[in-house]
Order: structure tokens, then C-alpha cells, then sequence
């Protein structure tokens, strides 16, 4: 390692439980949603951080509940284990979670740590798992069905007979794979978004969903009041971005992007509204969702925009909204190298601190206005490197030395 002057500020994570209150001291606000961000997936060390970070804010902040970049509807299954449903945990974990992410090791540690942590204790101080994203992956959505017949089916038991009926719904869905083709991810003429079935199912999802909004003061204190808003949210939002997919203008993955976020904006609010007075919720997920920034990418020759759902999330509450960006040094296994002295991760590297946590205005103070932009990062690696520029619309950095650590 060339030599280099550590930064003197910041806190040593090694010391955890004094770092954390000691970042969460400068806030003006205590959070609602503390997001923490990843800035790759698939590297083990981020999501063991966030289970460390995430047991000391329960012990000693009265943080309840954690939000995870993965299906909402399914994570619904995971929060039934941990208030000790009978299911089998292997089965939780392959259907629990969205885009393979039931498989890392470090999930299942976090759901089996919670199912314990609950165990034996009253329900209100039970920890709530949710996913926040919605029913989709990256090459392809789910049916709106699923969510179409949960909402219909919470109306009819409390509002008695409605306007269509189930097996219209039904008839108008078809098979499940019609939706799910991953061909049409690339090829618009391949999604039946734009059918007349899915314009249909558009009407009626919209006409549903405003039933259950005139009819609130009647139902909002039935038990399933939140699930059936989940799934009115998520039929409605399926539906929007199954009619992008059919889109062959040149915007349509940039908007499909943007929709995807959109939803997991909605789903992060309605979790914020929820959880509100029980305690604040740790969020983690990619960094490009949670920042308040403009997310940008290059894919396959495209140049994609789209605002992420922390940059929504953050107008709608607030300083009550605090994102904290995780970044790293080197990390092999993805062939990024250690970052030039000049680079802004450059500059945090300390041998001596493998992690170190950092208020935004702390590096804003240390740092040169300039440094130069890090180029060593293969677009593969799915990383997006920390610019100055952008520390004023982050909160806090964690920053890891290597993905070993």
C-alpha cells in the first residue's frame, strides 16, 4: 500500500456500539427509516456488517423492523417465521426472498436471529421483517393475479358484493406466464402489458384501489387493512409496469427502472407510516436505491436515468429519512483493485481501521473540493464509485477497506 495519511476523524466500527450512537448523536431528527446502502451486491461482507449494525440498533435504539431489497409479498412469508410460524426455515429462504438473495448466508442469519430474538417475548416487542421491493426480477414482473384476488377478496368480506367478480379477474390474468416471459425485458412486442386484457385489469385494479381508499374510515380498523393496501399498491404498480415493458419507445428501461423504484418508494412509505410508533426501520439495499442523487447506468450501450426511491422517500418525510452509503477500498473476487491515493476512497484507506464510519460533513470538511474520479472499476462489478460532488445528499459513508474484512 502506498503510504498515506489516514484520515483523522471518523469512528472505528470495531467499537460498534459507541460508533452508531455516536453518528446517530449529530442527527438533528431520529430517523424513521435509516437506509444503509450496499454499493455491489453478491460480496458477503456488506450484509454481515448490516446484521451487526442492525442487532445494536435493536439493542440500544429501539429500532423494530428491518426493510430488504427483495419482494414484498414474499418477504410476507419471512415475517411469519420469525413471529414463529411452523414453516420449515429452508423453505422460508427459497421462497422468502426475490433475486436469489434467500441463498445468502447472512439473510438466513439474519431471519434466524430474529425468530429468536422474538421468542418468548410480548407481541409489540417482536422485531418485523419486510422486503420492500416489489414482486419482480430483473428480467421479468409477476402477475398482478395474486395481489387482484387478495384485494378482492378483503373487499368482498367487509363490503359484501362488488362490480366484477373473481372469475372475471381470473379470466382477464390467464396463466402466470404470460406475464412472467423474460423475452419481453428486451423486446416490447413480446409483454402482453399493452393487451386489451391488461388495459382492462387496469381499470379494474384502479377502481378497486379507490374502493378501498373511499371505504378507509370503515375498514382501517379490520385486521388484513394493511395487507390489502400492499396489494392494491402492488397490483396497481404491476400493471403500470407491465404496460412500460410493452413500451417500444427508447425511455422504456430507463421508465421501467424508474417505476420499479417508484414502488419501492410507495412500499418503504407505507412501512414508515406503519411502523411509526413502534420504532425506527433499518433499510438495506443498493446504493443506487436509496440515494437521494440522480441513479445513473450504462447497459448495453444504453445511458439510463431514473430517480431511486430514497430521492422520493427523502421529500416525502424528511430529515426523518437519514441514508447512510456504504463504499469499499479493494475487493479481489470482483477485480477491483486498491483505489489511487488521490481518489476519494483512496483517501479513506487506513490499514488500521478496517471499517470506519463517517458523517458526510466530516469528509466534506477533511477532503479536498477535488479529487479525481475513480476509474479502476469494471463495469461488471456493478460498483459506483463515491464522488464529492455527491456528499452533500448523503448523511454518513461506512467504508470497508476490502470486501474481506
Amino acid at each position: 500500500m502506498p503510504n498515506r495519511k489516514p484520515l483523522q476523524t471518523g469512528w472505528d466500527m470495531s467499537e460498534l456500539p459507541t460508533a452508531l450512537a455516536s453518528f446517530l448523536g449529530t442527527l438533528t431528527v431520529t430517523p424513521q427509516l435509516l437506509a444503509l446502502g450496499e454499493p455491489t451486491h453478491g460480496l458477503d461482507t456488506f450484509p454481515a456488517w448490516r446484521n451487526r449494525i442492525f442487532h445494536t440498533l435493536v439493542e440500544h435504539h429501539g429500532f423494530r423492523s428491518i426493510a430488504l431489497e427483495s419482494d414484498i409479498i414474499a418477504g410476507l412469508r419471512v415475517n411469519a417465521f420469525v413471529h414463529s410460524s411452523q414453516d420449515v426455515l429452508y423453505t422460508v429462504m427459497e421462497q422468502g426472498f426475490s433475486h436469489g438473495f434467500g441463498a445468502v448466508k447472512a439473510n438466513r442469519e439474519l431471519v434466524e436471529w430474529m425468530r429468536n430474538f422474538n421468542a418468548g417475548r410480548a407481541p409489540a416487542e417482536h422485531l418485523r421483517f419486510y422486503g420492500f421491493d416489489a414482486p419482480l426480477e430483473n428480467l421479468w414482473a409477476a402477475s398482478p393475479r395474486a395481489s387482484l384476488l387478495a384485494l378482492h377478496a378483503f373487499l368482498t368480506a367487509h363490503l359484501g358484493g362488488l362490480s366484477v367478480d373473481t372469475a372475471t379477474l381470473e379470466h382477464l390474468c390467464g396463466e402466470d406466464a404470460r406475464w412472467t416471459n423474460p423475452a419481453a425485458a428486451m423486446d416490447p412486442s413480446k409483454s402482453i402489458g399493452n393487451s386489451d386484457e391488461a388495459r382492462q385489469l387496469r381499470l379494474l385494479a384502479d377502481d378497486l384501489s379507490s374502493l378501498l381508499q373511499i371505504e378507509t374510515p370503515r375498514l382501517a380498523a379490520q385486521e388484513g387493512y394493511w395487507k390489502a393496501q400492499l396489494h392494491a399498491r402492488t397490483a396497481t404498480g404491476l400493471l403500470r409496469y407491465h404496460a412500460v415493458i410493452a413500451d417500444p419507445a427508447p425511455t422504456r428501461v430507463a421508465r421501467m427502472l424508474a417505476q420499479r423504484d417508484l414502488m419501492m418508494a410507495d412500499n418503504l412509505s407505507a412501512i414508515a407510516e406503519r411502523e411509526g410508533e413502534r420504532g425506527p426501520t433499518l433499510v438495506f439495499a443498493h446504493n443506487t436505491h436509496l440515494q437521494r442523487k440522480l441513479s445513473t447506468m450504462k447497459m448495453r450501450g444504453m445511458s439510463l436515468e431514473w430517480w431511486g426511491a430514497g430521492a422520493h422517500v427523502s421529500i416525502r418525510l424528511g430529515k426523518r429519512y437519514t441514508f447512510v452509503a456504504a463504499y469499499l477500498g479493494l475487493a479481489p473476487e470482483r477485480a477491483i483493485g486498491e483505489p489511487a491515493p488521490d481518489t476519494l476512497e483512496g483517501a479513506l484507506m487506513d490499514p488500521a481501521r478496517p471499517a470506519t464510519l463517517f458523517t458526510s460533513q466530516m469528509l466534506s470538511t477533511a477532503l479536498p473540493k477535488q479529487r479525481a474520479a475513480r476509474t479502476d472499476i469494471p463495469l461488471q462489478a456493478g460498483y459506483f464509485p463515491l464522488e464529492v460532488e455527491h456528499l452533500s445528499l448523503i448523511d454518513g459513508v461506512l467504508f470497508l477497506q476490502n470486501a474481506a474484512s
